[in-house]
């Protein structure tokens, strides 16, 4: 997995990021209709803030987390360790590449922002499909390629082969034995979000 620029790192661990997170989250519960009590991964957890709220609003009966960033994982650990004990949590160290959890073990997976930041970012798609179960759902919000090199987005330096066009990431979900729910959906930092579920 590529690592962060100085400046993208610091926008990720600002309030400034943290803000949008919440309707990011609620977002991802309209859209999944997941049931609480179920087995979730988190495949990018940066800081743990997004993962206290996965927990606190979807009330899995398990969450497992990762990051790539050992420092950030530390973060994670120390930002949830107050949440009720309903909840089991997993925070490791991961490769989103290389998961190491076994196959068919997740009711759903989430992620924000990863995509694109990992060179094989197909073959971490399909990672995630091999540890969802059968009709397990990702729920995704990614940036396109239009959206990385235009505003804002250009003064974060971006692998061009880890960029995609809404048809590219339709195809390589497809292509990993995730069906794409289209129309891709549309959220305040991202232009490519929604839901994709493993065949059965």
């Amino acid at each position: 997995m590529a690592d962060m620029g100085a400046l993208e790192r610091l926008l990720i661990l600002s309030p400034f990021r943290t803000w949008f997170q919440g309707p990011e989250v609620n977002a991802f519960r309209r859209w999944s209709a997941l049931e609480p009590g179920g087995t979730l991964l988190e495949v990018g957890c940066g800081n743990g803030a997004s993962t206290r709220l996965l927990a606190e609003r979807l009330r899995p009966r398990r969450l497992v987390a990762f990051d790539y960033d050992p420092a950030l994982v530390d973060m994670a650990r120390r930002r949830v360790r107050r949440l009720p004990p309903q909840v089991a949590m997993d925070l490791t160290v991961a490769d989103a590449a290389r998961m190491p959890f076994a196959g068919g073990q997740f009711d759903a997976a989430f992620e924000v922002g990863v995509i694109h930041h990992v060179p094989e970012w197909q073959t971490m798609l399909r990672e995630v499909a091999r540890v969802l179960r059968p009709g397990g759902l990702l729920v995704f919000a990614e940036p396109s390629r239009g959206r990385l090199t235009r505003g804002l987005y250009r003064i974060f330096p971006h692998d061009p082969d880890s960029m995609f066009s809404p048809e590219e990431l339709a195809k390589a979900l497809a292509e990993a034995g995730l069906e794409p729910r289209p129309p891709f959906r549309w959220l305040p930092l991202w232009d490519l979000a929604g839901l994709a579920r493993r065949a059965d």
